[in-house]
């Protein structure tokens, strides 16, 4: 599948996948700042991605986020198709959930991206569901 992103600047790295079997692409910040502990910051990428259409881009926290108190401040980014204007930068929105100061690095990956299918779908209003309660939140065990 072919994925066209826009570097906003030259200096700004090229999503890349560092394993023959990753299934998610880095993506780096272009610019570094520091956050207090509890603080959140918008941290640029420097990318314009236009995700194809019937499709999804997710962007998820990288996982030695966890060791470092830091974490994406909505949880999963979701970029839509329609969001790919020359302005429609993406952006890591970070969120410092350690008791640590923490500084982001320009040009840290600090986030990795899955481009997956979306079925769109019809909204049926039904006035009973057959299919029994099934309760939630550990019912089945732990």
């Amino acid at each position: 599948m072919n994925v066209k992103f826009l570097r906003l600047t030259p200096e700004v790295p090229m999503p890349e996948y560092k394993t023959s079997g990753a299934c998610a692409f880095d993506i780096a910040v272009i610019e570094g700042g520091t956050l207090q502990p509890g603080e959140r910051k918008k941290i640029r990428t420097g990318l314009v991605v236009c995700v194809p259409e019937g499709h999804v881009l997710m962007l998820f926290p990288r996982s030695s986020n966890a060791k470092k108190g830091v974490k994406l401040a909505n949880g999963v980014g979701v970029i839509d198709q329609d969001y790919c204007g020359p302005a429609d930068e993406l952006f890591a929105y970070l969120h410092n959930f350690g008791q640590e100061t923490y500084t982001v690095e320009a040009g840290e990956r600090i986030m990795q991206g899955v481009i997956v299918p979306i079925p769109r779908i019809e909204f049926e209003e039904v006035q009973t569901l057959e299919a029994p309660n099934r309760g939630g939140f550990g019912t089945t065990g732990t």
